[in-house]
This record gives C-alpha cells, sequence and structure tokens, in this order.
C-alpha cells in the first residue's frame, strides 16, 4: 500500500475519532448546561425590624396595570453580594451524595397569570432547601398573603412599595418587556427572589416556576398522584368534591385540591405540603424519571429554571435517597398574623418569622 494511502487512512480515522469525541463533549456541555438564565446570587439580610409597610396600602390595591418596563434595582435596606462561589461545604472531607457536596436553595414558584381564581399571581411559594450532604431537605411555605415590601424593587408604572407576597410575581410579569410567555415568567421569578431577601433574609440559589394552568395536563400525562386525603374537600370554585381517602387523584383533581380554598389560605398550605409529598413519592418511580426529558420539551414554554439537566438527575436523586423523617415542612404560622391593610392580606411578626427561619438553617 502507498504511502499516501496508508497516511490517508490514518488521517481519516483520527478524523472519525475526533468527531466521536466531539459529540461526546457536545452531549456533556448539554448535559451541564442550564435550562435558562442563573438568577443572580442573593446573599442578604433584611434589615428592618419593622412589619412591611402599610402606608401604601391603598395605592398598592387600587393601582392600575402598568406598561412600564420592568427594571428592579436595589434596595438600600438589603444587602446584596454576588458572587459565583457555591454554598460552602460541611467542614471537613464531605463525600458527594447524588453527585453534589453542598446545599441549594431553591424557589418554587405555581404561577397564576390568568387569574384562575381572582387575583393573579404566585398561587404556591415555597423555599426548598436541598441538602445534599446530610439528605435532608427543608420545604417553607410562604402565603400568597402576607403583606410585604417592595419597596426600592422597581415597580414603578404604577408605583408598588407594598402588596401581598403572592401579588409581587404578577406586578413583575405584567411589567416585562418580554413577549415569550417563559421569558415573563423568569421575570417574575426573579422579582419574586429579590422580594424574599429584602423581606425575610433569604437566599436563592436556583429556582423552578411552572404556569398552573399546565400541572393537570402534566400529572396526567405521569397517570395521576396517588395520595392519601385525610378529609372531604370542597369548594364553589373549584366544581367538584374531593372525597377522603387513598386514592389517585387526576391532574384536574390535584389542582383542584390545591388550590381549592373553603377555609384559608394557612390551611389550603397545608393540603399542598400533602401533595407535594404525594408528588416526591410518585417521582420516585423510575418509569416517571425516564419521561422528564420529554415532559420538559412538551411543556418547556411553561416551565422556567435555571438547573441542568444533570442537576436535575442529582435532585431526583436526592428526592429518591432522603428519607422521609428527614423532609420537613414548615410554613408562616397563622398566629403569627394578624388582619393586613388590604381585605384577605396579613401582617406578620418578623422576630417569630426571623427565628423560624434560622432555626431551619435557612438563613444565617
Amino acid at each position: 500500500m502507498k504511502l499516501g494511502n496508508v497516511l490517508g487512512i490514518l488521517f481519516a480515522g483520527t478524523m472519525a475519532l475526533g468527531a466521536v469525541a466531539f459529540g461526546a463533549l457536545a452531549l456533556r456541555a448539554a448535559y451541564e448546561r442550564s435550562l435558562g438564565p442563573t438568577l443572580e446570587p442573593i446573599e442578604s439580610t433584611a434589615t428592618s425590624t419593622d412589619t412591611p409597610p402599610i402606608a401604601s396600602a391603598t395605592a398598592a390595591a387600587t393601582a392600575a396595570s402598568g406598561t412600564a418596563a420592568f427594571t428592579p434595582t436595589n434596595s438600600s435596606s438589603v444587602s446584596i453580594v454576588r458572587t459565583s462561589t457555591p454554598r460552602p461545604a460541611l467542614a471537613g472531607p464531605v463525600a458527594a451524595v447524588c453527585g453534589e457536596t453542598t446545599a441549594w436553595n431553591l424557589l418554587v414558584l405555581g404561577a397564576d397569570t390568568v387569574a384562575l381564581r381572582g387575583d393573579k399571581g404566585s398561587d404556591l411559594t415555597r423555599l426548598v432547601q436541598l441538602d445534599f450532604p446530610r439528605k435532608r431537605v427543608t420545604v417553607y411555605a410562604f402565603s400568597r398573603d402576607l403583606w410585604v415590601s417592595t419597596s426600592g424593587l422597581g415597580l414603578t408604572g404604577p408605583t408598588v412599595d407594598a402588596t401581598e407576597l403572592g401579588t409581587v410575581f404578577y406586578e413583575a410579569f405584567k411589567r416585562s418587556t418580554h413577549v415569550a410567555s417563559r421569558d415573563k415568567l423568569i421575570d417574575g421569578t426573579n422579582l419574586t427572589a429579590r422580594m424574599l431577601a429584602l423581606n425575610f433574609g433569604v437566599r436563592v440559589d436556583h429556582y423552578v416556576t411552572v404556569d398552573m394552568v399546565q400541572i393537570p395536563a402534566m400529572i396526567d400525562a405521569v397517570g395521576g398522584v396517588p395520595i392519601y386525603i385525610p378529609a372531604r374537600v370542597t369548594d364553589p370554585w373549584i366544581g367538584m368534591v374531593i372525597e377522603p381517602g387513598q386514592q389517585t387523584l387526576t391532574g384536574a383533581q390535584a389542582a383542584a385540591y390545591a388550590r381549592a380554598i373553603p377555609d384559608s389560605d394557612f390551611v389550603r398550605i397545608q393540603r399542598q405540603q400533602l401533595l407535594l409529598e404525594a408528588m416526591r413519592a410518585k417521582l420516585r418511580d423510575p418509569a416517571v424519571w425516564i419521561r422528564i426529558p420529554s415532559l420538559y420539551a412538551q411543556y418547556n414554554q411553561v416551565i422556567a429554571t435555571d438547573l441542568s439537566p444533570e442537576q436535575i438527575n442529582h435532585l431526583a436523586c436526592l428526592l429518591n435517597e432522603v428519607p422521609a423523617d428527614s423532609i420537613i415542612q414548615e410554613s408562616v404560622d397563622q398566629i403569627w398574623t394578624s388582619p393586613g391593610p388590604v381585605a384577605g392580606s396579613f401582617v406578620w411578626d418578623k422576630n417569630m418569622v426571623t427565628n423560624e427561619l434560622r432555626a431551619l438553617g435557612l438563613i444565617p
């Protein structure tokens, strides 16, 4: 064989191997790439010991829908440090659990942007700490009716300095200059993260925001949610009755169970906690795991997250590994609140809430 032919074969073989290696690297890069823009990490401590301002309650309650561009600004009352440094690991050598050696604070939002129940906004707001080294998950629920400060966060045209917690999301959503709904969800998430930092001193590392309108279809796509319902639930708004007992809820039933308010938002949070635990159990099914990529591809316009496929895999692994007694679910207690400036709203005892967040390890 001529030398030229030999060199040609070697060159072709080298190129082929290079193409395979490049393809593998490209797949790996896609696996590690965030599925959405990363929120600027926020390390914050609310300095005021007062309850959120109520002086602008009337303006906040009657403000017309604004069209001005949404341009968040940092409030002077909250210290924000931007850094790419991950959350510190435990002291001493730490073995990786599900591929991670640190803890994340994950903001989970269920967005209601089409007024399914009157008020638009974040119908579900959870701070979820995923502590990989300790195999521990802490879920903290914030009622959408808590009265919070938004002073200095860029809500102008008209200006809103205080409002209900769940409304904050929609105030940013409707001011967004983006066209795509997913981008608007991200704007709402950004402002919600800053509001939580300003009022509660919490930091958000990652986020998952889902359009609540699509929840029923997503649940139906995985075959419903097996759950034990402790008590009968009915509400004229949901148009159905959820009977007690062990059952598998359809998507419509699950959404109704989570959103019905025949009593109060605080009691509704307890039902949502039960549903979230049932959904965690459902996600432990390998048959559901393998469907996550296709489900995301199907619903990616109504799901916003900065997690990468690799991180989602690590999260699913932790939810499967963590013992049931290492899942803590807490919320702002109703006894720490009193009627707020707008009908249905609540002001809250800052010291009690802060002390609990600190005791749970959610803030320094």
